[in-house]
C-alpha cells in the first residue's frame, strides 16, 4: 500500500515539476525577434546600413535566481546528499551485478550495448554543460528533474522488467530471478528515500556541478 501511494504522489510530483519549469522557463526565455518579411529584400525603406567594424554591445548572461538559493541549499545539506547519492550507486551497482549473474554468455552483447546507452544517455544530459560556464536555467532545471525520472524508474517494477526483458531477451526463468532483484532495489530505494531529506533528492545531480552555479551568497 505504501508503495502505491508513493508512486501516485511521485507522478504527481513529476508531471508537476515538468510543468512548472516549462511555464517558468517559458517567462524567463528571452524574446527572438521577429522573422524578415517575405521578400523583404525588394523594399525601397531599407534601415541604414550597419558598420561591420563597429563594436556590438553585448549583455553578459545573467544568474539565474534561483541558482543562489541552491548553492547556499547544497552547501548547507552537501553530507547527506553525498551519503545519498553514494548508497544509489551502490544499489545500482549491486543491481547491475545481479543481472550479469542471470545471463546467458550469448545475452552479454545485449548487456554491452545497455551500458553503452548509459553512457550515451549520460552525454545527451550534460550536453551544452562546461566547466567554464554558470549553468543556465534550463540546465538547472533539467538537471533537478533528472532523479525524479529515476525514482519513478526504480520504484516502478513492472516497466523496469519489462525493459530488461526487451533489451535482454530474458528467458521466463530469467524474468522472475530479475524481477525479484528489481523489487529488493525498489525496496531499499524507498527505505533510502524515507530517511533522507527530500531535496537531496532535486539536488543530486547538481553536487558535482555545484561550482557553476556560483558561489552561495551568505
Amino acid at each position: 500500500m505504501r508503495s502505491r501511494v508513493f508512486i501516485a504522489l511521485l507522478t504527481i510530483v513529476v508531471f508537476g515539476a515538468g510543468y512548472g519549469s516549462r511555464l517558468w522557463l517559458e517567462r524567463s526565455r528571452c524574446q527572438v525577434p521577429p522573422a524578415p518579411a517575405l521578400l523583404g529584400e525588394l523594399n525601397t525603406h531599407q534601415p541604414a546600413a550597419v558598420n561591420p567594424t563597429a563594436k556590438v554591445a553585448t549583455t553578459p548572461i545573467e544568474r539565474p535566481p534561483i541558482a543562489a538559493k541552491l548553492a547556499r541549499e547544497i552547501q548547507r545539506l552537501r553530507p547527506e546528499i553525498e551519503a545519498f547519492r553514494t548508497q544509489m550507486e551502490q544499489m545500482d551497482d549491486q543491481m547491475d551485478r545481479e543481472v550479469v549473474a542471470i545471463l546467458r554468455s550469448d545475452q552479454m552483447p545485449l548487456w554491452q550495448k545497455v551500458l553503452n546507452r548509459r553512457v550515451e544517455y549520460r552525454k545527451k544530459e550534460e550536453a551544452g554543460i562546461t566547466p567554464d560556464h554558470l549553468l543556465t536555467a534550463e540546465q538547472i532545471a533539467s538537471l533537478q528533474q533528472q532523479p525524479l525520472y529515476k525514482l519513478l524508474a526504480v520504484v516502478v517494477v513492472p516497466q523496469r522488467l519489462e525493459w530488461l526483458s526487451n533489451d535482454l531477451k530474458l528467458d521466463d526463468a530469467q524474468k522472475v530471478l530479475a524481477r525479484e532483484s528489481l523489487v529488493r532495489r525498489r525496496d531499499k530505494f524507498l527505505a533510502l528515500v524515507d530517511s533522507s531529506p527530500p531535496p537531496s533528492l532535486t539536488l543530486s545531480r547538481l553536487v558535482p556541478l555545484a561550482k557553476q552555479l556560483g558561489e552561495p551568497k551568505k
